[in-house]
């Protein structure tokens, strides 16, 4: 269970988050959806421990999870703005992932992968834009974490590719009991996935 009372995050002189208050369940999608700058990024990232809250709190399962290596080992985030290392392939990418999440699951990668055709040894930044979001989806998904955080999911993903991703999302979600938030500017994306929806605005 992911508990977040008075939750704010400014910047210089900007707030983009301001006494958020909310409670998301276990086994459950949970869908934001919301105008660029209304501050969805901002609260995954002040979720999942990037940035630390001016004020309030943020608990999952009970634990905080800013400075807490141990919480964020059970958390997959895929931000908007995606990163890889430097010159990195898949091969390194997944190197590095299972070095991070213990439970990183080497066949569902490999399954996923070689469903989605994309080559082991290219570097990702020559991979198109739809593949990069490929690419970080299945390893955030191979990592079989109990919180799974996706930020504008299924932009630069085409209609066939973003119902694959759904598909896999709730096969997490039913199958494993994982917890989903996903942020979107179009309703339409999220409104037959999620069990909850929460707009967001400025």
């Amino acid at each position: 269970m992911i508990e977040i009372k008075n939750l704010t995050k400014r910047f210089q002189d900007f707030t983009a988050l301001e006494n958020v208050t909310c409670t998301i369940g276990s086994g459950c999608i949970y869908g934001m959806v919301g105008s660029n700058g209304a501050g969805k990024s901002t609260f995954l990232r002040t979720l999942t421990g990037v940035y630390q809250p001016d004020g309030g709190e943020i608990r999952i399962d009970g634990e905080p999870v800013w400075d807490n290596p141990a919480v964020k080992r059970r958390i997959a985030y895929v931000p908007d703005e995606l990163y890889f290392l430097a010159g990195a392939n898949l091969n390194r990418m997944e190197r590095m992932y299972r070095n991070l999440y213990p439970d990183f699951d080497r066949d569902r990668f490999e399954k996923l992968r070689s469903h989605l055709q994309l080559p082991r040894n290219k570097s990702l930044g020559q991979f198109s834009k739809g593949m990069r979001r490929q690419a970080a989806t299945i390893l955030a998904l191979s990592c079989r974490p109990d919180y799974l955080f996706f930020d504008e999911t299924f932009d630069g993903l085409d209609p066939v590719m973003r119902n694959f991703v759904k598909k896999l999302i709730c096969e997490d979600v039913l199958e494993r009991g994982a917890s989903a938030i996903i942020t979107s500017h179009s309703l339409r994306e999220l409104e037959d996935i999620c069990d909850q929806l929460a707009p967001v605005s400025y």
